[in-house]
């Protein structure tokens, strides 16, 4: 039996190495996606000419991508420290697991967000054109676009732009503005997905190094507690073996006392 707990518990400690490089690669490859996350945040943030860009996907869903970014930064230095010692850090690994499914969590209620702006786009953005968007930026679509106003040319154009004084031009921007919105939303969509596969990645491998913890643990509280009553057997052979050696030490000495009598 001994044996048997033995080879269970070298076989647990061979595959919790195999766990543990999985584990710790996924770490790393999070901290690089929170590295490029910031990056790409901060190169919205300070881009030149972002009127196009940032007004059709909204600077808060790009420049989010830095908050993003850090929560991964951050996640990773905890897997790091769970890395270091992960039979002692059972509850930092639980933190960590519960850490990256309120991402994944997060992301995916983005996604589901963008996904619900492009079910009504030309009227989202209809209404930013009317309502929101300065003349500066409906001038760089009317401009970038060759279209004047929003549907029409009737329809809240910026008059003092170059397509809208030619008079040939009577189509509105909604289609330029669609293109562009659609064109960066695949580019947000593809970057969550990524970060996605990674966070679902790190929390499986996560799961699984913590299911191998508690499996080594339970060996080897097995294999303490076979140690002990072994010890204890041991124990109690050795005071066997005592009482019986004080016993034939007895016999003699009452047998010269009879002796004598």
């Amino acid at each position: 039996m001994f044996r048997t707990l033995n080879k269970g518990v070298a076989e647990q400690s061979q595959i919790q190495r195999t766990v543990m490089r999985t584990y710790i690669a996924f770490v790393i490859i999070y901290m690089l996606c929170g590295i490029a996350a910031i990056a790409v945040g901060i190169y919205y943030s300070n881009a030149k000419n972002e009127s196009l860009r940032v007004f059709t996907v909204t600077a808060y869903s790009l420049r989010s991508y830095i908050f993003l970014g850090i929560y991964f930064i951050v996640c990773s230095l905890i897997g790091t420290l769970v890395a270091l010692a992960p039979l002692r850090r059972r509850r930092l690994l639980q933190t960590h697991i519960g850490a990256l499914a309120a991402i994944i969590l997060t992301m995916l209620c983005i996604s589901l967000w963008l996904w619900t702006r492009t079910l009504n786009i030309d009227g989202v953005y209809g209404k930013y054109w009317r309502n929101d968007w300065s003349d500066a930026i409906k001038d760089a679509f009317q401009r970038d676009g060759g279209c004047c106003g929003f549907l029409s040319r009737a329809d809240a154009p910026y008059m003092q732009s170059p397509s809208c004084k030619d008079a040939n031009i009577d189509y509105g921007c909604m289609y330029t503005v669609i293109f562009y919105a659609q064109h960066h939303h695949r580019y947000i969509y593809a970057g969550l997905i990524v970060f996605m596969l990674m966070s679902l990645g790190s929390m499986v491998t996560g799961i699984i190094l913590l299911i191998q913890c508690d499996n080594e643990e339970r060996l080897r509280w097995a294999q303490t507690q076979y140690l002990a009553r072994k010890a204890k057997r041991y124990q109690d052979s050795l005071d066997d073996d005592s009482n019986t050696y004080s016993m034939h030490e007895l016999q003699p000495t009452n047998m010269q006392s009879r002796h004598r009598n």
